[in-house]
């Protein structure tokens, strides 16, 4: 049997290095102010030593000194949404100036969503930013909250005493496209309902609907699909819509995700966008402007989650307000080639 190899400590390093525990310490957390004391040759041994014994400082014996886990967690409903990879991006830019490490959670389903509270209950995390929560509400996480876990959720449904949120002015937007489809003479609007915040797809739909009210027409229950999160399920859906005997002359879809599915299935049924069926999708994803034709879509300008970040480092540093903040975050029509 292979004899197990000894981890080095702390004290084995200040005996090879000639040096107190404590001094080790300080070296090797990277301190630099008030150390005066330590010689430049004290610190060269100290790292030396380290080197030489593979030391590596016990994070979990810090963190339990420190009573902090110095990371912060994104949770996630699901992988493969583009603007999900950029807000983790963002996050690990901000967290690398702050000395925090981030961790990724994904949550799909309600037992997930529960496991992942359980685990940020017993500090998985100093901090947590949850995109677009499915099952949770308010009461979940203001418990958390006082939990002393620092929390911002992006949702335009979930606002709290106790928590942040950031939120997306969509339905003046969205009302805005439809409007500007009606404009270019299109009648028969579908909606694509595919997106992975459910709520979100609620005001969507409700800025769909506003913008077919306001010209006299009503929503024609042939023409609205989907509710779940899948490219897949948005092409076939799209594929059945054109296949009805009064097939849509546009398509406006929840996320872009959907509407970049719609536009392969009128390609491959063979009809053009936006001559024959024209797309507006909603997000503004960076793969939006890379289809052919770039993507007509309602979001904000740039890419810019930076307000999460702030809203949670903030409040981790002890400078947020008590009461939870609400930063809204405007959505505009952008207007490309498949419209």
């Amino acid at each position: 049997m292979a004899k197990a190899t000894k981890i080095s400590t702390a004290h084995d390093v200040a005996l090879a290095a000639g040096v107190s525990k404590a001094t080790v310490s300080y070296i090797v957390s990277g301190r630099r102010t008030g150390d005066a004391r330590i010689s430049d040759a004290t610190r060269e041994r100290v790292l030396t030593a380290v080197a030489e014994l593979g030391y590596a400082p016990n994070q979990t014996a810090r963190s339990l000194r420190r009573q902090r886990t110095e990371r912060v967690c994104v949770v996630l409903p699901n992988f493969g949404v583009p603007s999900h990879d950029v807000i983790v991006q963002q996050l690990q830019l901000a967290a690398d100036l702050h000395g925090y490490t981030v961790i990724v959670a994904v949550a799909s389903t309600a037992e997930r969503e529960r496991q992942v509270l359980d685990q940020l209950r017993r500090r998985l995390a100093d901090g947590a930013i949850f995109i677009g929560p499915g099952h949770i509400d308010a009461g979940d996480l203001g418990r958390l909250a006082r939990a002393n876990v620092a929390i911002v959720v992006m949702s335009n449904q979930l606002i709290g005493p106790e928590f942040d949120t950031v939120c997306s002015i969509d339905v003046e937007a969205c009302r805005e496209a439809v409007a500007y489809l009606l404009d270019r003479g299109h009648r028969r609007i579908a909606f694509l309902g595919h997106c992975a915040d459910q709520g979100a797809r609620q005001e969507r739909f409700e800025g769909y609907r506003r913008g077919l009210a306001e010209r006299g027409i009503t929503v024609d229950e042939r023409l609205n699909r989907g509710s779940g999160n899948s490219r897949e399920q948005a092409y076939r859906d799209t594929a059945a819509l054109l296949l009805l005997e009064a097939r849509p002359e546009a398509i406006f879809a929840a996320s872009d995700l959907a509407a970049i599915s719609a536009i392969w299935a009128v390609r491959d049924a063979g009809l053009r966008v936006p001559e024959d069926v024209a797309v507006v999708g909603v997000g503004n994803i960076p793969e939006g402007e890379m289809t052919r034709p770039a993507l007509t879509t309602v979001g904000p300008a740039t890419l810019d989650f930076s307000s999460l970040a702030d809203l949670l480092f903030s409040r981790l540093a002890g400078a947020a307000p008590a009461e939870g903040r609400v930063y809204r975050q405007r959505s505009t029509l952008i207007r490309r080639g498949s419209a």
